[in-house]
């Protein structure tokens, strides 16, 4: 974890024991089950679309961003460890990829070939 995340983490673990330690067993969960590096495949499969000659990829940071989101509005969890849980996920991979934010991407000629 990079200095951002560490200093965001002991933010909100000031605001609620239950969410910092949320967070820390969220972000080595995530950790743990993801790649260790960009484009490489983790433990669980990553979730990758081809639309067209694009390719979706909903990173594990945009998906738990929006059960956070959806979870939030609903009040579904009735204990701040779960919310810092997810938020884990999303700190994870918004800080430990370089390619965080390449969501929707051209396929490349390899892709195409494997698609045939």
């Amino acid at each position: 974890m990079n200095k951002k995340g560490i200093g965001l983490t002991i933010a909100l673990t000031l605001i609620s024991l239950q969410l910092g330690l949320g967070i820390i067993s969220g972000y080595f969960t995530a950790r743990f089950l993801a790649g260790k590096q960009a484009g490489q495949q983790g433990r669980i499969k990553s979730l990758a679309f081809q639309i067209g000659n694009y390719k979706l990829h909903l990173h594990h940071w945009l998906l738990s961003l929006g059960v956070l989101v959806f979870a939030f509005f609903f009040n579904l969890f009735h204990f701040h460890f779960f919310y810092g849980f997810i938020g884990g996920w999303v700190i994870q991979g918004i800080f430990s990829y370089k390619d965080w934010k390449r969501i929707l991407s051209k396929r490349n000629k390899d892709d195409q070939r494997r698609r045939i």
